[in-house]
This record gives C-alpha cells, sequence and structure tokens, in this order.
C-alpha cells in the first residue's frame, strides 16, 4: 500500500510504496532540471534586445535537453552495444542465420515495449492534467472568495482580511505541494509579508502549526465569513443564509482542489509497473542490438544509442508529469498562478474602490426621451392592468374548464 512520510519540520515528501523506496533507474530518475525561475534574471537582462532573449530561450532547451540526455548510462549503453557487435560479427557465423530469422519476434517484443511506454506516458500525462484542471480551480475559486467578500460582507476590514487569506491560501499551496512551506524563501512567505498582505505574527504562526499550512487558511476564510455576516444587521436572514451557503460552497471547492492536488503528488504509479517496463526494455535492446548486429555492423551501436535516448527522454518527460508541481522545465508554473491570483484579487480590491455609484443600478444618466420611449410604449401600470386580467381570465377559464369536467 502507499505510504506518505514526514520529515522532523512536518513537510510532506514523497511516498514510499509497499515499505520500500521507489526503485532508481537510468531511464526512469529524475533529473535535475533548472528552475525556470533561476533563469527569470536572465530573461529580464535579456529582454532589451529581442536576439538576446530568443538566445536566452534556445540556450535554456539546450540546458534542458543536456542535462535530460547526459548521463553514465549513455557509455554503458554504447560499450555494451559495440562488445555484442563486435561478438557477433566474429563469433556468430554459426548462428547468424537464426539471429536474421529472429526479427519478427524482436519486431512483436518492440511493439509491446512501445505499447507499455505510450501507455505509461498516457497514465503521467493524465495525472499533469488533472493537476492543471485543479489548479485552474484554484485559481478561480480564490478570485471568487474576493469577490464574493465585496458583494456580501460590508465591514471593509473583514473584505480586506478575506482578500488577503485569498491570496495567502494560493501561496500556501505552492508551498506545500512542493514538500517545503510558506516561511521558505523560495515560497514566497517573505515577499507576502513586505506586501502587506500577512503579518509575521500569522506568518510564523502558518509555520508552526502541524496541519496542512492551506487548510489554516481555509479555517481563517470561514471565520471571516461568519463573522462578516454576523455583524450585518441590514440583511434577513435569508439573504445571510444565502450568502453563508454560496461563500461556503467556493470554499470548498478551495479544500477539495487542494487535497486533490496532494492526492496526485503523494501517489504515483504502481512500482510493478515501472519494474515490468525496466525489464521489457532491457530485454528489448540486448534482444534488438543482436538482431541489429549482422546488417548494421559498426553503425549499430550508434543506431541502438539513438533508440535508447528517444526511449530515455519519453520515459524522462513522463516521470516529470507524475508529479506536476516541482520547479521542472516540464512542470507547471505555480509561480505564475500565485502571481495571477494576487493580481486579479489586488485588482477586484481596487475595482470597488474606484466604483461610486449602486453597481447593481449602473450610474444615474439621464436618458433621453427617444431612449426611453424605446422601452415602452405605455406607463407601467397597464403592465399592472395587463396582469390582473390575464390572471382574472386565467382563473375563470380554469373555473369553466372544472364545471364542464
Amino acid at each position: 500500500g502507499e505510504m506518505m512520510c514526514r520529515d522532523n519540520n512536518n513537510h510532506w515528501l514523497q511516498p514510499v510504496r509497499d515499505g520500500r523506496p521507489t526503485p532508481k533507474s537510468p531511464l526512469m530518475r529524475k533529473q535535475p532540471y533548472h528552475d525556470r525561475s533561476d533563469t527569470s534574471t536572465d530573461s529580464k537582462k535579456s529582454s532589451v534586445g529581442g536576439d538576446d532573449c530568443e538566445t536566452g530561450k534556445w540556450r535554456h532547451k539546450l540546458e534542458f535537453l543536456k542535462e535530460m540526455i547526459v548521463g553514465v548510462d549513455l557509455i554503458l549503453v554504447v560499450i555494451a552495444a559495440s562488445v555484442i557487435t563486435f561478438g557477433v560479427n566474429q563469433f556468430g557465423n554459426e548462428w547468424l542465420s537464426f539471429i536474421s530469422d529472429s526479427k519478427p519476434a524482436i519486431g512483436t517484443l518492440g511493439a509491446l515495449f512501445s505499447f507499455a511506454l505510450v501507455f505509461r506516458t498516457n497514465i503521467c500525462y493524465s495525472r499533469w492534467w488533472e493537476g492543471r484542471v485543479l489548479w485552474g480551480t484554484i485559481i478561480v475559486s480564490s478570485i471568487r472568495v474576493a469577490q464574493q467578500a465585496h458583494l456580501w460582507i460590508k465591514e471593509p476590514a473583514l473584505v480586506h482580511r478575506l482578500s488577503c487569506l485569498s491570496i495567502i491560501f494560493a501561496y500556501c499551496c505552492k508551498a506545500q505541494l512542493r514538500g517545503s512551506g510558506l516561511e521558505h524563501e523560495t515560497e514566497g512567505g517573505s515577499k507576502l509579508l513586505r506586501k502587506g498582505v500577512i503579518s509575521q505574527e500569522e506568518l510564523d504562526l502558518i509555520s508552526r502549526q502541524s496541519g496542512w499550512q492551506p487548510y489554516y487558511c481555509i479555517d481563517a476564510m470561514r471565520a471571516v465569513v461568519s463573522a462578516g455576516l454576523k455583524a450585518d444587521d441590514k440583511q434577513g436572514e435569508w439573504k445571510k443564509n444565502a450568502a453563508q451557503t454560496a461563500m461556503e460552497e467556493t470554499i470548498c471547492k478551495l479544500a477539495d482542489s487542494i487535497g486533490g492536488c496532494i492526492r496526485v503528488k503523494t501517489t504515483g504509479l504502481p512500482v510493478a509497473y515501472d519494474d515490468i517496463l525496466n525489464t521489457t526494455a532491457a530485454i528489448f535492446f540486448v534482444a534488438a542490438c543482436l538482431a541489429w548486429a549482422p546488417g548494421a555492423g559498426l553503425y549499430n551501436p550508434i543506431i541502438v544509442l539513438i533508440v535508447y535516448i528517444i526511449v530515455k527522454m519519453i520515459i524522462g518527460v513522463g516521470s516529470d508529469m507524475e508529479d506536476p508541481f516541482g520547479h521542472d522545465e516540464s512542470d507547471l508554473p505555480l509561480e505564475k498562478f500565485c502571481e495571477e491570483v494576487d493580481r486579479q484579487i489586488t485588482a477586484v480590491d481596487e475595482r470597488a474602490k474606484l466604483i461610486t455609484f449602486d453597481i447593481a443600478n449602473g450610474p444615474s444618466t439621464h436618458i433621453s426621451a427617444e431612449r426611453s420611449s424605446s422601452y415602452s410604449t405605455f406607463p407601467v401600470s397597464s403592465y399592472q392592468d395587463c396582469g390582473d386580467d390575464y390572471i382574472e381570465s386565467g382563473r375563470v377559464s380554469s373555473e369553466t374548464e372544472q364545471l364542464s369536467s
């Protein structure tokens, strides 16, 4: 079964499956890609000239491919393929015909290996896509909470508090999914502190509490909503209940989304599946090297190496998509997501300050007689008279139908 472990700082780590760590393989290992944020400074410096910016992008892509492909396993593959090719061409005259006749069987083995590889990649992509959808819900719901606060909570301090908690929640989700905490220097806590979104006391409290940090924000949001609706005596009970139900539904979406993200992160692929794929890959490359050696000759190690590199890149990208919340090139841009939440919630607050009229009725402007005449051709009382006549005629007709029946 799946087991999740934590260190002394209550930070969630990678899962340990069936009581043993995930096996490491040259094909399956996680590549230490550069964080996209590391190149942000270079991109800003090179943004002055378009050519320099493009050069920086291509340089970053080349570094990404280099770190994905280069490894000691490439040397081992070349050496093994060279030894097999030399042995077949020098000492395999008796069974060269047997090796040539086995090519259809090796083609079938390659088809099975390709199917397993594509199936694994599709599973990893579905996990990456699920993480993307869940973060989309986090972004939309965080902004919606701030909008609902401006609509139903009349206390400005509580409205501002709920907007800040929505921003903090997004950054806490990013830190949680990266096995860190909001207090870490790379997770945005210090930036929120400088902007006044969070206080030092609350940041220390979030870092000290043992639970998941995003759920502290969930509890605080519910407390703010409850206090804000109780403080408003002008609204009726049914309006308060409707407002609380709508805001609770949005907060529940936030809780469900971060819960789904944590599930995606902590539950990986079954270990047995990766073991089977590694074994199939080893058998395929050995058999393919034997089958290709008589025909390819000295080019056989190069052909085997090219195929190995392609398979390694496909498996490497799939392994990165298995956990889409890290710093790798193929991971989700969580920094941009959090910045967009901050930007949009700040825009909601600023828009509320700019509006000087009742947004429900719109600005009180003079409507010309020609435009108002297009709305109605007779007084409003005529609508009421017509409505009364319609109701009365409907009542009489229904009574007539009952008598006839």
